[in-house]
């Protein structure tokens, strides 16, 4: 018995110990994770509205300055003369109660006649000098166009060579204006104000159900033959890659295969967009922007023939022609003068008026190629429009005629400033 009493101590303390060596178990109740903030859904940002299109008017694409430009002139002032003289012979024959548009003001042709008339008798007395700009900076009013920049493109007189009657080697023709092309004047229907967007005016035709509709465009015309046939073949040339060129200058010599030359001037357009050549090519990758000039331009198509079908009908807009008996002859109605004239947007510009322009002009290395750009300033006159000038921002130089002027017309697109003149 004593030793079983013994046993049982020594087991009981065993088993103390062992309970006393083992870990013991705790229980730990489960972590709640931290509060987190709710935060609401976030919500895209969206990216802001394009802005809205310039809606040149009228009324704001001119504005008078209170302090006008640096005066200067580069020119002869004999060219000044006589593209003011041009001017004045239309005008003399317009009423001269009529109103033409000066920004926000209403201006009567007399007035504009006097300032011209003014403009004239002091240049001719003082030259181009300090003392005649001086008396301009005194006695006349400067409209400057609201266009941030005014880009200045050139254009020219091509010559082209042709025969009155189609052959293999003429086989292109130059169209004079269809009778079916209609001009709608929308300020006049109701719906006009409410549409501030709208253009002035949209041409078309009737189709057989006497609707409206679009007139043909280049494609149409050029490579479908919407028009043969109908005697509006005013010549026929040697080069169609020559001719879309035609359509951009808006005028051209045609040196007939007889020896004679004919005038062709600006009739009409068949109401498309215009759509520029060069951006589809350097779209395409047809050309770099090495190549992005007139030259570079015509040389590419004439050796690439495949090409032009595709290339031309991009830009849908077509311009019609009318024999002149003068070269150079403006939507004005007056012969242009080289570096005096320029064409401008007609809904948006005085057309006729004395305009002054800041700009650049090229300089010519030794091998007659432009090798810079140089500022100046110049007296013109706004005697021309063109298919593909709209906006304030855009006004069209013209450089004259020959080989030289082509050069520089195809490779103008300077930025610069455009004023109005209209004394006091």
């Amino acid at each position: 018995m004593k030793n079983k009493i013994k046993y049982i101590t020594i087991l009981s303390l065993l088993t103390l110990n062992l309970a006393c060596t083992q870990p013991k178990k705790i229980y730990v109740a489960p972590k709640t994770p931290p509060s987190v903030p709710t935060q609401p859904p976030l919500t895209p940002v969206q990216p802001p509205p394009p802005p809205l299109p310039i809606v040149w008017t009228a009324a704001n694409s001119l504005q008078p300055v209170s302090i006008p430009p640096t005066l200067r002139d580069d020119e002869p002032a004999q060219s000044l003369l006589d593209a003011v003289d041009l001017s004045l012979q239309k005008f003399n024959a317009l009423d001269s109660t009529a109103v033409m548009r000066f920004g926000a003001d209403s201006i009567p042709v007399s007035r504009v006649i006097a300032s011209l008339n003014d403009f004239r008798s002091k240049l001719a007395e003082l030259g181009l000098s300090e003392g005649f700009f001086s008396y301009l900076f005194e006695n006349y009013v400067f409209y400057a166009s609201t266009a941030p920049q005014v880009t200045f493109t050139g254009y020219y007189e091509p010559l082209l060579r042709g025969s009155r009657r189609e052959s293999p080697q003429y086989p292109y023709p130059l169209y004079g204006r269809p009778a079916d092309l209609l001009t709608v004047d929308l300020p006049q229907f109701y719906f006009y104000k409410e549409q501030p967007a709208f253009p002035n005016q949209i041409k078309g035709m009737v189709d057989a159900g006497n609707r409206l509709i679009p007139y043909y465009t280049r494609e149409e015309i050029d490579f479908r033959s919407k028009l043969a046939g109908r005697g509006l073949e005013i010549v026929w040339i040697d080069s169609l890659v020559d001719i879309f060129f035609l359509h951009i200058q808006g005028s051209g010599i045609v040196q007939l295969d007889d020896g004679s030359r004919i005038f062709v001037g600006y009739a009409d357009q068949n109401g498309h967009p215009f759509r520029s050549l060069g951006k589809y090519l350097l779209d395409k990758g047809l050309i770099d922007r090495g190549q992005l000039s007139l030259t570079g331009m015509k040389t590419f198509l004439k050796e690439h023939p495949e090409s032009i079908p595709e290339a031309f009908s991009s830009n849908p807009s077509y311009i019609f022609f009318q024999v002149n008996v003068q070269s150079a002859t403006g939507t004005f109605g007056t012969r242009l003068t080289p570096w005096r004239s320029i064409a401008s947007d007609p809904r948006l510009f005085p057309l006729g008026a004395l305009a002054y322009i800041e700009c650049e002009k090229p300089v010519f290395d030794s091998g007659e190629r432009i090798s810079g750009w140089e500022k100046f300033g110049r007296f013109v006159l706004n005697q021309d429009t063109g298919g593909a000038i709209f906006g304030a921002d855009h006004v069209d130089l013209f450089t004259g005629h020959g080989e030289s002027s082509e050069i520089v017309a195809g490779s103008m697109k300077q930025k610069g400033s455009l004023f109005f003149l209209l004394k006091k």
